[in-house]
């Protein structure tokens, strides 16, 4: 058999298989899990789809009626009322069905590593929007890369290259991009079909000390930062604050948030009054002022909060 009698046949009508695995790879991006929950396995040792008429259905019509295109079947998805069901959830719901395998409600996951990083750089306004070139070398802690018998080194990129997207990150299998595997990304020496998702104290410290993180709060307390960087009136850090949890989580914060927020601010600027001699090193900024210091915190804080690093 040639390979275009092979490609015929991966998409003939009669091989509905290449449909279902397709269609079902991106239900899994899309809400979590997919209806067939082992995406790397259709075989007699996966799981049994949850809902096989619905799988079979897309099959067909991503074959048929879309010709095998990705962004109308996209479209077709993220358009459905189950797409577009809020993410909460009762007691009785989370009893019955823990896993949403029902489809009751809305998808909610956290973010991949690359997104999660990505999602930083974006708020900040620091992401680089530069396409295709070589693979870059952002920030990592010291001594990933130690080798005694190589001459090989992590040299960190400076200027644009420093925030690229993550996917044009190096990766070397033997010592991976570290805050990518904390966040779950596989080390690239097999492929896989499905990420395992976790959540745990290290992610927490990643996202409040690691470099990327901790720039990409700067950045965003410069970007909100009122003019003057004198204390702000009431209304200026109501501003400041709220532009900040707008562009991070794209709403408006809530009353009870919004308190938090200037909580957080009153507490980092007493802090940052009494100890001048830290303002530089929260905001990477020479003889920073305290309001400059303490919407860095404010911005770390927000970045950190569980609706920032999950889709919902």
């Amino acid at each position: 058999m040639c390979s275009s009698d092979l490609a015929r046949a991966l998409v003939h009508r009669d091989n509905p298989l290449t449909a279902r695995v397709t269609v079902n790879r991106f239900w899994e991006q899309l809400f979590g899990t997919g209806l067939v929950e082992t995406v790397e396995d259709f075989g007699t040792q996966g799981t049994p789809p949850s809902h096989p008429e619905l799988l079979d259905w897309l099959a067909v019509r991503f074959m048929t009626d879309l010709k095998w295109g990705v962004k109308p079947l996209l479209r077709e998805m993220v358009l459905s009322a189950t797409y577009r069901q809020a993410s909460s959830t009762t007691p009785a719901l989370q009893e019955r069905d823990p896993a949403n395998r029902l489809l009751a409600r809305g998808p909610r996951f956290r973010l991949t590593a690359e997104q999660l990083r990505d999602a930083a750089l974006a708020t900040s306004g620091l992401l680089s929007a530069k396409m295709h070139g070589p693979s870059v070398m952002p920030p990592q802690p010291d001594g990933v890369w130690h080798r005694p018998y190589s001459g090989e080194q992590w040299i960190t990129d400076t200027g644009e290259n420093r925030h690229r997207r993550a996917v044009y990150t190096l990766w070397k299998r033997t010592a991976p991009y570290p805050s990518m595997v904390t966040f779950g990304s596989p080390s690239h020496e097999v492929t896989v079909a499905r990420r395992t998702r976790t959540n745990t104290p290290l992610q927490a410290l990643v996202l409040l000390n690691d470099p990327v993180y901790t720039e990409a709060a700067q950045a965003l307390a410069r970007r909100v930062l009122p003019a003057g960087e004198a204390a702000p009136t009431s209304a200026q850090l109501d501003a400041a604050l709220t532009q900040s949890y707008r562009l991070a989580l794209q709403r408006p914060p809530t009353t009870a948030a919004m308190a938090t927020l200037r909580t957080l601010y009153a507490a980092a600027v007493k802090h940052y009054d009494a100890h001048p001699e830290d303002r530089d090193l929260a905001t990477g900024v020479p003889k920073a002022s305290t309001t400059l210091a303490a919407l860095t915190v404010v911005a770390n804080g927000i970045m950190n909060l569980d609706a920032f690093v999950t889709k919902e």
